[in-house]
């Protein structure tokens, strides 16, 4: 995810033409078939597979929904012309049930509904249609299907409906209820001939047409459904009631009534669901909000205030119903809003309404305050949106009061605490995290329209930078805060967009709180976009990064001139590139710290908080670790002329936070370490291009310091006691790696006092480029050619006299704290310890370093600890080039592997020969130790955990493959050079033999390692290049695999000549057969078509499969592998029924007496069932048929109920008998008949 193409917004762009053009070419044919006479007649039911996939087609343009907008035109009427033609035409008899198929208006309803969730409702009925003769048509429709429900008896030919069927056609109703002219046009039965059902509270209006008497029930019935149908019927009841016509006849006050009878306090809607009375709040909702340009319900205003305000009664029995709903919330909240919108126009308020405007405006305005704290989330979002629109109504001094109580809100259950320089500091732990997301969110939506006046942005925008940078963690450890910050960047969006550059500009950034970290910068504009980078860069939510990146386009496109190099800001925090956390903190942070100090030390600032240091997750805190190094790399083009002091002072303020962290501060403190570490390693690199030969003297005061902090942290590291120890050592690991350049550089300052050189400055480069490390050479070989002058000319120093107490004493408290890295078994951890004793072997005396592998070596092979440290083998791995030991780590390594009794510990080896570079010297005196590891099939619980080995041993067989000697131009094997690949003529099959077999197998990661290790020996760059970019579980991979085995591709493979080609393909079908036969569905299907195919191109492969297989299934027989047997034959059943396997084939006598053994006294049901397929197949062998035909007689009294059915259906597809209930006997009596008849 590195790369911004693997972002799933750009591969759904890439993507979606191909989509748009399956699913046109789909949709025809999924919807219509062709008669005999060649015209398309619409189809009944339809495969419920083909519906699934055309909707999965669909489902992900919701991540860019404007993409279907060009296509809808064709999409959506094709669909609705199929569902109005089903409609006309219903099925006349009831088909059979299948759970395969479904009725064709469930799927094309399916399908329109994906597309009401992708693109919206609204956008989607335009293109239904609004021919009005459909309007009876869809009421006939709804009120059969429901008409069967209701009676338990579905019309003849018809499945009940689902709710998808109901959406679609209640929400199409709804729109064709727009019609222009009045509905007792439409209808064609007379006003008043329809019988108007009983509905509890409503009183039916006169001389109503027959098609909103019926449109009305139904409508209510779906009023207070669970599903989207509410939403539809909810627009159907709105469409019809605020019609004029509808109105005309009464029929808007007689369904106003309804509803508010329906929420009044009653006995006997205590039983009702939280659903009904969304439903009937929604209703009110709807058309209060379709009357906002009409006085259609001003008489009713203070009345439905009065009714929804009353369910806030607990003594209401909808109570308790309503307050449990977040929906219901939510809706009594748009309910409120609508009507308070309503009483405060000028055509209302002026008709003496005043107080009544006043009681509505002044009660909503506190009720949604109340609710900004609600616990939901969407009734949050809709109390802060409400609050917005009333205050863009209200007069400005009022409006003020509303942003006041806001402000005032935030201000509450604020703390100030002390910090250790004496500074004072917001404390927000004691503020309710959904408060401020919804005090946060108000603020937003009040900018966004405008109605702060200007000068009250200073303390707004002190709340806005304050929720940026908001931060909660629950009791679990997750975060609750990252609304607040989504929010705040809403919030500062919407500021950019509606104020002007002098309005923001006027404020003044002292009169800003959260703004003082920024001191001396007076534009509040460059202080939000600071803000909003270090926000884009570091925080821990996707969301927060791209949303403060989308605020800070907004804000530097719309005030130009402002921010410092304000379009390369917006060209590095790009909306893509901050998309993965790791990609925006080791790059895009960087690359904004280089385009201004206020971005760089802001940057660098935010490290020490939450975002940095602070982040809940280990993962996240070593990427910060990683972002620290690429800052301090900037410092040497700063323009100052010391950086090393800088890293002092920055390693100085990190030491500073450490003795300020509280024994409990487990994650802060090992965020804190691994950023000094990043800084200290950063030293060498920031040196590395500077002259600093004139300031050796200042340097080597800065090196000292920098090792004396380094000192104080390993020793508190050796003192700590903590319950999670491995993150604080894997910490201190990574800080001694970065200290050992320091001491080597502290070594060539000091010789520095003696002599100023060549010779000094060769070894001073050097030490800059780190080549100690990366060439792996010991210390005092190292510094043999530069420093040994000095040694000699100074008989008085000993070897480390050039090393200071401190770094004598961070050199012996590494070796300790190392040791105690090695004994965890955190992976982390070990790889941080290893990486430290490979550094401090590289700076100690060779005598030294040598005692210290012999101690690593005495501890692998003690057992007296029940639980093995793999730590200690990696660590003798890891300095295995550089050490004298080699034959013994070797001997080591190969007495721990015969030692092994678990799965853990041969992985464990595996992986430190993978870690480390002894197979490039000694890959011969491994291979019987990777061999083993191939043939790993141990299983347990867990299932095959074997696989864990295979996988390694294969990562070590790339490893092996690499150093067989070859020629460079031809590529082909050379016999100069390393001889141990040819000492031994089964040294190369022993691995080639096994990486084929896993090549070939049932699981995906072995699969995909062996074949990375196969591509190393094919020496043809056209079929290297066509079999790495296959696939691994495509049909192509495996015709790859098939296409080695001839003796035709030898010139492929380099290494054809060291084994003899004949073995290959029986060990290639050993794991071909489990991907055949146990494999998921689409690696049966693709391994089975590969060899279908090869078997069929040429003669040569048909006879090579055949041979290769039937006698894999003796020689598995013989060595009672029964793990791979029971595949290979059915595999040979495959065969047998594809017709590659024939009569006359050589060996199939074998394969008889083999199968007749593999199944004799089985309780393996599975078993056979596969060995009566291979008696199916052998049934057409001429001089084998009629002694299987004798087992196949016996078995029909096999106990198990299976079998015998498996029996019954070979004889009579290969004989004609075994049906109709004749019994043993029968089937005997008619195959006699047969033989004496000739056989046929």
């Amino acid at each position: 995810m590195d790369a911004a193409e693997d972002d799933r917004d750009i591969k759904l762009q890439k993507l979606s033409s191909s989509f748009i053009a399956d699913f046109e070419l789909s949709l025809h044919p999924f919807l219509y078939r062709t008669t005999p006479d060649g015209t398309p007649k619409v189809r009944r039911n339809v495969r419920a597979r083909e519906a699934d996939r055309l909707v999965g087609m669909l489902e992900p343009f919701q991540e860019l929904p404007q993409l279907l907008d060009p296509h809808l035109g064709r999409f959506l009427p094709v669909l609705a012309d199929a569902l109005l033609a089903y409609l006309r035409a219903p099925p006349r008899k009831r088909g059979a049930e299948r759970s395969q198929l479904v009725t064709l208006s469930q799927a094309i309803c399916r399908l329109l509904y994906t597309f009401c969730k992708i693109r919206g409702e609204k956008v989607v009925v335009r293109f239904l249609g609004a021919e009005t003769k459909n309007l009876e048509l869809l009421l006939n429709a709804v009120e059969k299907a429901e008409g069967g429900k209701d009676s338990g008896e579905g019309e003849e030919g018809e499945k009940e409906w689902t709710w998808e069927e109901r959406y679609i056609c209640l929400l199409w109703l709804s729109h064709l209820l727009l019609a222009p002219f009045d509905l007792s046009t439409i209808s064609s039965a007379g006003t008043g001939d329809a019988k108007r059902p009983e509905i509890a509270n409503l009183v039916w209006p006169e001389k109503l047409p027959s098609v909103a008497e019926r449109a009305i029930p139904l409508a209510i019935k779906y009023l207070g459904a669970a599903g989207k149908e509410r939403d539809a019927a909810k627009a159907l009841l709105v469409r019809i009631s605020m019609r004029r016509d509808m109105q005309a006849l009464g029929l808007l006050d007689a369904l106003v009534q309804w509803a508010m009878a329906c929420l009044k306090s009653s006995t006997t809607l205590a039983s009702n669901s939280s659903y009904y009375y969304i439903g009937v709040l929604s209703y009110l909702a709807g058309i209060l909000i379709s009357s906002l340009s009409t006085a259609d319900m001003d008489p009713y205003l203070l009345k439905v205030f009065r009714t929804v305000q009353n369910i806030s009664d607990e003594e209401n029995v909808a109570f308790k119903t309503v307050h449990a709903s977040a929906i219901a919330r939510k809706t009594v909240i748009k309910v409120l809003r609508t009507i308070a919108v309503l009483a405060l126009r000028r055509e209302y308020s002026s008709k003496g309404n005043e107080v009544i405007t006043h009681e509505i405006a002044e009660s909503t305005i506190g009720y949604l305050l109340d609710a900004l704290a609600d616990n939901d989330t969407p009734v949050r979002l809709a109390a802060s949106k409400a609050l917005s629109v009333i205050t863009l109504k209200l007069a400005p001094d009022l409006a003020l009061q509303v942003v006041s109580a806001v402000l005032d809100s935030l201000a509450t259950n604020i703390l100030w605490t002390t910090l250790p320089d004496g500074t004072k500091t917001q404390d927000l732990t004691a503020v309710n995290p959904q408060e401020w997301h919804g005090l946060i969110l108000t603020l937003s939506h009040l900018l966004y329209r405008k109605s702060p006046p200007p000068d009250s942005l200073a303390l707004i925008l002190h709340a806005l930078l304050t929720g940026l940078t908001f931060e909660r963690r629950s009791t679990s450890g997750s975060s609750v805060g990252t609304n607040v910050r989504d929010a705040a960047c809403f919030g500062i969006w919407a500021l950019a967009r509606r104020y002007t550059t002098r309005e923001l500009q006027d404020v003044v950034t002292a009169e800003v709180g959260a703004a003082t970290a920024h001191a001396g910068e007076k534009s509040i504009i460059q202080i939000l976009a600071t803000e909003l980078v270090v926000a884009a860069s570091y925080d821990s939510a996707g969301n927060i990064r791209r949303g403060a990146s989308a605020a800070l386009q907004e804000l530097i496109g719309r005030h130009p001139d402002i921010i410092t190099e304000g379009i390369a800001v917006v060209q590095v925090v790009d909306y893509h590139a901050v998309a993965l956390r790791s990609r925006a903190i080791l790059e895009v942070a960087p690359a904004a710290a280089r385009l201004g100090d206020c971005y760089a030390e802001a940057l660098m600032r935010a490290l020490f908080g939450w975002r940095g240091v602070g982040s809940g997750d280990a993962k996240s805190r070593r990427t910060v670790a990683g972002g620290v190094g690429e800052l301090v790399k900037l410092f040497g083009g700063s323009g100052k002329e010391k950086p090393w002091r800088m890293v002092q002072e920055l390693i100085g303020q990190i030491d500073g936070h450490l003795g300020n962290l509280k024994a409990r501060a487990i994650d802060e403190r090992h965020g804190l370490v691994l950023v000094m570490a990043a800084a200290t390693a950063a030293l060498p690199v920031l040196l590395g291009g500077a002259d600093t030969r004139k300031e050796w003297e200042d340097l080597l005061d800065a090196v000292k310091a920098i090792l004396r902090v380094v000192l104080w942290t390993l020793k508190s590291a050796m003192a700590a006691t903590s319950r999670r120890p491995e993150l604080g050592l894997e910490a201190t690991c990574r800080l001694i790696v970065a200290a050992c350049p320091i001491i080597r550089m502290e070594r060539v300052l000091e010789a520095m006092k003696y002599r100023f050189d060549a010779t000094i400055d060769a070894a001073w480069e050097k030490t800059m480029l780190n080549e100690a490390a990366s060439k792996c050479i010991p210390v005092d070989l190292f510094y043999a050619a530069e420093i040994s002058e000095i040694k000699e000319a100074h008989g008085s120093l000993t070897n480390n006299s050039f090393d200071s107490a401190e770094a004598r004493e961070i050199v012996e408290a590494s070796g300790s704290l190392i040791d105690s890295s090695l004994h965890l078994a955190d992976p982390e951890t070990i790889e941080a310890a290893v990486a430290a004793a490979t550094s401090l072997t590289l700076i100690i005396p060779t005598t030294a370093s040598e005692s210290l592998i012999h101690a690593w070596a005495a501890a692998v092979t003690d057992h007296s600890s029940r639980t093995r440290h793999p730590g200690y083998l990696f660590v003798l791995a890891s300095v295995f080039t550089h050490t004298k030991s080699q034959d013994a780590i070797c001997a080591l390594i190969l007495s721990q592997w015969q030692q092994a009794t678990n799965i853990v510990d041969r992985v464990s080896i595996l992986q430190c020969l993978n870690r480390a570079h002894i197979l490039d010297s000694h890959a011969a005196r491994f291979i019987p130790l990777i061999a083993e590891g191939l043939d790993d099939y141990t299983t347990d619980a867990r299932g095959d955990i074997g696989s864990l080995a295979r996988i390694e041993a294969l990562k070590a067989t790339s490893k092996a493959f690499i150093t067989i000697p070859c020629d460079t131009q031809t590529g082909a094997v050379v016999r100069d050079g390393n001889e141990d690949w040819f000492t031994d003529e089964d040294l190369f099959g022993s691995l080639y033999s096994r990486t084929l077999r896993l090549a070939a197998e049932k699981l995906d990661k072995v699969r995909g390692e062996a074949q990375t290790a196969l591509a190393i020996l094919i020496q043809d760059p056209i079929q290297r290049t066509a079999f790495t970019s296959a696939n691994h579980a495509s049909r192509t991979y495996f015709r790859h695999l098939l296409d080695l085995q001839p003796p035709s591709s030898a010139p492929w493979l380099f290494t054809a000549l060291i084994h003899p080609h004949q073995r290959w393909t029986s060990h290639l079908f050993d794991g071909y057969v489990s991907a055949a036969d146990s494999g998921a569905e689409g690696l049966i299907r693709a391994s089975r078509a590969a060899l279908n195919d090869f078997c069929f191109a040429a003669p040569a492969n048909r006879e090579l499969v055949c041979n290769a297989l039937v006698g894999s299934v003796k020689r598995l027989h013989d060595a009672g592998d029964e793990r791979v047997l029971l595949p290979a034959m059915s595999v040979v059943a495959f065969l047998f029924d594809v017709g590659i396997l024939e009569g006359g084939e050589k060996g199939l006598r074998g394969l008889f007496l083999a199968t007749q053994r593999a199944h004799f006294k089985s309780g393996s049901v599975r078993k056979l069932e596969v060995a009566v397929r291979v008696y199916g197949g052998l049934l057409g062998v001429g001089e084998e048929e009629r002694e299987v035909e004798k087992v196949l007689v016996r078995m029909l009294r096999h106990p198990f109920p299976g079998v015998r059915k498996a029996v019954e259906d070979v004889l009579w597809v290969g004989r004609g008998v075994g049906k109709g209930g004749v019994g043993v006997q029968g089937v005997k009596k008619a195959l006699e008949e047969r033989w004496e008849g000739g056989g046929e």
